[in-house]
C-alpha cells in the first residue's frame, strides 16, 4: 500500500469512528430534526462523512454533516450554541463543500426554527 493509500485509510478510519461516535451520541436538536424527517418519510444519512482531498489525492480535511440528503442532494446542519461562536468556520465548511462537491446545497437550522411552522413548512418543501 502507498503512502497515499495508508494516509487516507487512517483519516478514513479516523473520520468513520467521529461518525459513529456522533450517530450514538445524538444532541437534542438532531434528534429533533431526525423526528421530523422521519416523520415525513424523508430518507437522509446521518453524520455523514465528505472528504475533501488535494490533487494528487491525498485526504486534506473532511467534514461530518448532520443531515445528507442524497436524493436531493442537500446537507441539513442543526447549530446549537456552540455555532453561535464558530460563524466564520460554518461559512468557510459551507462553502469548501459546495466547492468541491458541485450542487450541493446546505442548509442551516437553529433549535428555535424547529419550533417555527413556517420555517419547517419550508424546509419540507425544500427537501420532499
Amino acid at each position: 500500500m502507498g503512502r497515499v493509500q495508508e494516509h487516507n485509510k487512517e483519516i478514513r478510519t479516523s473520520a468513520e469512528s467521529r461518525a459513529r461516535e456522533m450517530q450514538t451520541w445524538p444532541s437534542p436538536l438532531e434528534e429533533k430534526m431526525q423526528v421530523f424527517l422521519d416523520k415525513h418519510g424523508i430518507y437522509y444519512e446521518f453524520q455523514k462523512v465528505f472528504y475533501i482531498t488535494d490533487d494528487n489525492g491525498w485526504i486534506t480535511r473532511y467534514y461530518i454533516a448532520d443531515f445528507y440528503l442524497p436524493q436531493k442532494k442537500v446537507i441539513i446542519e442543526v447549530d446549537g450554541k456552540f455555532h453561535d461562536k464558530h460563524k466564520q468556520h460554518d461559512r468557510d465548511r459551507t462553502r469548501t463543500i459546495q466547492e468541491y462537491y458541485h450542487g450541493i446545497e446546505v442548509l442551516r437550522y437553529k433549535w428555535k426554527d424547529m419550533s417555527d411552522k413556517e420555517v419547517l413548512s419550508d424546509l419540507l418543501h425544500r427537501v420532499a
